[in-house]
């Protein structure tokens, strides 16, 4: 089929992209593939390719030995592709003025400039907030009853755990395992079931042991990103609390925003479509603030939060990184362009918790705001809210973590910190911070000064505070003194801002009393 005179090609272009960011491709790789493959295709002048073969092989990666006759995946999904398109243009795609469609009997799209329907406004088509989604695989076993039951169980109770966590979209797995019983291949498995990310396993035994292997892999090219083995002895195997842990650990390494699936996509690699660069904004500019926080990124990842909630005004996740990135600007002094930053944040926070309570990461957005205001009695009722969820992150955990220590509930705010860094070692510097003050009010200086060494955060003076005063109560002033003069070549009016700073955010007067003590014996003047 040859375009149309008045269609161009650039015209197309932008109407497949406004097409891709709408919900119901956004959150498809199987119909986004293929309507992307077809129309590249036929502007590049090979539509007469495009027959069930070829969409089979490059689009569903099925094999060279391929039958069409016998195999009708690609037919469904055609099916699916022209019904999403009607839908679309029946819904946000109603004020387009480019029309695509696929006919009935070829895979070559039309392509017609049509009249918008705008009853004299122009709909703007709502766009789709992309979820990665995942599929757990039923792991791998040999054919004895007991570990297939325990195969089935751990796959279970995986997938359940990970539809806790908003961010991604879970296909169920009842549908794996039905997919999987007609002993497809992982790849073909991903397709059929339309996930970007498979989690598949395996269990072997011995006679006294049990090993679980379990990989993370993306569907589209196979890459595993994660693995881990698991080995237990096989008489505990039928507790459930040593499968709950081997389930906890799995969720929590590839689920929420501190996993490797988002830690995975938000790397900043090149892209060919528009789509490709928007589809993880938010997630991408949390990571650039956790790991390159300077006033240029601060500014660039505020306005793109900005700009992310207003085009996605119920996207939770969106609303709770805003207001985070509106507490990042008012702990570095940065600019935020707001009357107030951590009003703005618990605002932000706020309306993320009405609109998906099980969105975790609000809870740790709220609890900084709070920690900030010294509002301690509503940062505690937080995180007792957060903790009667069925499912918690450790990502998350270690956060809320931190803001108890600074609540002075020293013993619950170490057991959170040191869970979430277990099970994940990918995490913000301020929890080596929360754990470099757990043993400073315990006396035990020696690893406050260890979690404090782990900081190692240019242009911050956290690090040389808590190890200075660490290095000043065990008797080594010279030290001490070093990091003292570090810190006020950094803040030369340290005597007199130290009080201040420590207050901004610790509750305990004691513990700043005796951080301002230690401090002092490095000949630092500091006022109370």
């Amino acid at each position: 089929m040859e375009l149309s005179a008045i269609v161009r090609k650039e015209e197309i272009f932008d109407q497949l992209n406004r097409i891709l960011l709408s919900p119901a491709f956004a959150n498809s790789m199987i119909l986004s593939g293929f309507l992307r493959f077809i129309v590249e295709e036929t502007l590049e002048g090979r539509a007469g390719m495009l027959k069930e073969y070829t969409v089979g092989t490059q689009v569903l990666s099925k094999k060279a030995s391929y039958d069409p006759q016998a195999d009708a995946s690609v037919r469904i999904h055609a099916g699916r592709l022209r019904k999403a398109l009607v839908d679309y243009y029946k819904g946000p795609g109603s004020g387009d003025a480019i029309f695509i469609s696929v006919p009935k009997g070829t895979y070559v799209p039309g392509f017609e400039s049509i009249s918008p329907k705008t009853n004299g406004t122009a709909i703007q088509p709502e766009m789709g907030i992309y979820k990665p989604k995942l599929a757990v695989i039923p792991f791998h076993c040999p054919e004895e009853k007991q570990l297939q039951v325990l195969a089935d169980g751990l796959c279970d109770q995986i997938c359940t755990e990970l539809t806790n966590f908003s961010e991604l979209a879970v296909v169920s797995y009842y549908t794996s395992r039905k997919v999987s019983s007609q002993e497809v291949d992982p790849r073909k498995a991903g397709f059929l079931v339309d996930a970007s990310y498979l989690l598949t396993g395996s269990i072997q035994s011995s006679r006294d042991q049990v090993r679980i292997r379990v990989q993370l892999s993306r569907s589209d090219n196979q890459h595993q990103i994660w693995a881990c083995s698991y080995e237990r002895e096989k008489s505990a195997m039928d507790d459930f609390s040593i499968q709950d842990d081997i389930v906890k650990h799995v969720v929590n390494q590839i689920g929420g925003s501190h996993g490797i699936i988002f830690r995975e996509a938000a790397k900043p690699t090149p892209m060919k479509h528009p789509l490709d660069v928007k589809v993880y904004d938010a997630v991408f500019w949390y990571y650039q603030l956790l790991n390159d926080i300077n006033e240029d990124i601060f500014e660039k990842g505020l306005e793109v939060m900005k700009h992310t909630v207003h085009r996605h005004p119920n996207y939770a996740l969106g609303w709770a990184i805003l207001g985070e990135t509106y507490v990042a600007g008012f702990f570095y002094g940065f600019t935020c362009n707001a009357e107030d930053p951590l009003a703005e944040a618990i605002k932000c926070g706020r309306k993320a918790l009405a609109m998906d309570p099980h969105c975790q990461h609000t809870y740790q957005t709220l609890c900084l705001g709070y920690v900030f205001q010294h509002k301690w009695k509503e940062c505690l009722q937080t995180i007792d809210q957060w903790e009667k969820l069925k499912s918690k992150s450790m990502g998350v955990a270690g956060g809320l973590g931190f803001c108890l220590v600074c609540a002075g509930e020293y013993d619950r705010g170490y057991s959170l910190l040191t869970e979430s860094i277990q099970l994940n070692p990918y995490y913000p510097w301020w929890f080596n911070a929360g754990l470099s003050l757990y043993y400073f009010q315990r006396y035990e200086y020696a690893d406050a000064v260890y979690w404090a060494e782990k900081i190692q955060r240019q242009s911050l003076v956290w690090d040389s505070i808590l190890k200075a005063a660490a290095y000043a109560e065990m008797e080594d002033i010279a030290a001490a003194q070093v990091l003292t003069k570090e810190l006020i070549g950094i803040v030369p009016d340290l005597s007199s801002s130290l009080a201040h700073i420590l207050g901004s955010f610790l509750h305990s007067k004691e513990l700043i009393n005796r951080l301002l003590l230690a401090l002092r014996k490095t000949g630092l003047e500091t006022s109370n």
